[in-house]
């Protein structure tokens, strides 16, 4: 374990952010890439790498990450759509080995779990914070369901967009019928992609939310299809039904110029006691649930890699009463890597805080603790 200690704003979480965006090709934290540019004059281009090392016994792969916001009179092919407000376009390049790739082809190289003092919104947030949280997790371990998500993102931009001319009366109906194949398709696999993600997740956050909660509680997630297949989760059960779904649903998506069901109306729920942790559970309870779902995270990409991840986390500790600190600490402690940031390193036991190499943040600088 890696503990990095410093006063607040002084760049603890850039370090993590910039672990994690190495592993997943997006900030855990802007809303937009641009973000992670430095802003200086305008008329300046301005430029952020990310770059590492990942050593696996004795092969070493290096990954990096380049963006540059460019002028705003850079040539249109630079990299993105110009920004707003005078702001010229930002380019953004991935590479592995030194050599040119898609983001989708540097994901999986880095695999990392980051634990933040927002994963409470994993039980708190909409359901679409649920879903994002599922498709980098599966994204990570696997590049079919990642190309099937994007994919299926594709369909439904294109089918929302038909839809709407049908309601103005610019298409007809039977236009549809490629797109309505297209998305059960891949609808279909990232569906299947996810229930058996969460159904992973929850059978092995169930032991770390009894070692967490000290076994006051039962603790399980389920996967909740906008299609419902009943008790049969196959593909041509779930097929059959989203063909229905969309006869059914076709005069509204129409009036509404939206696809009304399929995997981006997914949802999870999280059941403590039996019961909605969002809705019933104590603060103190839901954070136990969002370390347990962490710690399940962090075994579930163990045991599909054959590798353990890159644990990341991000100033929580301190949030923790002194019980849940050293549960989580000693489920930690077996990976082979973590980084733990802390504003406050008097609160980690000394026999933890042995066996930590130790920097400290200054400014945005690292130095030895």
């Amino acid at each position: 374990m890696t503990l990095v200690s410093g006063a607040n704003g002084q760049g603890k979480s850039n370090l993590l952010e910039s672990v994690y965006l190495l592993a997943i090709a997006k900030s855990p934290r802007a809303s937009s890439d641009r973000e992670l540019v430095r802003r200086q004059h305008p008329d300046l281009a301005t430029h952020t790498r990310v770059a590492a090392r990942l050593v696996r016994g004795a092969d070493s792969l290096r990954v990096q990450i380049d963006l540059a916001r460019l002028p705003p009179l850079a040539a249109p092919d630079a990299g993105d759509a110009a920004g707003t407000a005078g702001e010229g376009p930002l380019q953004k390049r991935y590479r592995v080995n030194g050599v040119d790739r898609r983001a989708s082809e540097l994901v999986g190289h880095l695999n990392a779990v980051l634990f933040t003092a927002s994963d409470l919104e994993f039980v708190y947030g909409p359901p679409s914070t649920r879903r994002r949280y599922l498709d980098i997790l599966i994204s990570q371990l696997d590049r079919g369901y990642l190309h099937s998500l994007q994919r299926y993102q594709n369909i439904v931009r294109q089918r929302n967009r038909l839809l709407r001319l049908v309601r103005l009366g610019n298409s007809r109906p039977d236009e549809l019928d490629f797109w309505n194949k297209q998305l059960v398709l891949e609808g279909q696999r990232v569906t299947q992609g996810r229930s058996s993600a969460v159904q992973s997740l929850s059978r092995l956050a169930r032991p770390a939310h009894e070692e967490l909660s000290g076994g006051a509680e039962s603790f399980d997630l389920v996967y909740r299809p906008s299609v419902d297949v009943g008790d049969d989760e196959g593909a041509e059960a779930f097929a059959e039904s989203f063909r229905r779904v969309i006869v059914e649903r076709l005069d509204r998506e129409i009036a509404h110029g939206v696809t009304l069901a399929g995997p981006h109306r997914d949802d999870v729920l999280v059941l403590a006691g039996g019961e909605s942790a969002a809705s019933y559970a104590s603060r103190g309870q839901v954070r136990t649930a969002a370390l347990a779902i962490k710690l399940a995270e962090a075994a579930h990409i163990a045991d599909r890699r054959g590798q353990q991840p890159v644990l990341l986390l991000d100033d929580v500790l301190s949030e923790l009463d002194a019980t849940r600190r050293t549960h989580v600490l000693s489920a930690i402690s077996g990976y082979e890597q973590c980084i733990i940031s802390t504003a406050d390193p008097g609160a980690i036991e000394s026999r933890f805080l042995a066996d930590m190499s130790r920097f400290v943040v200054d400014r945005g600088r690292l130095s030895s603790g």
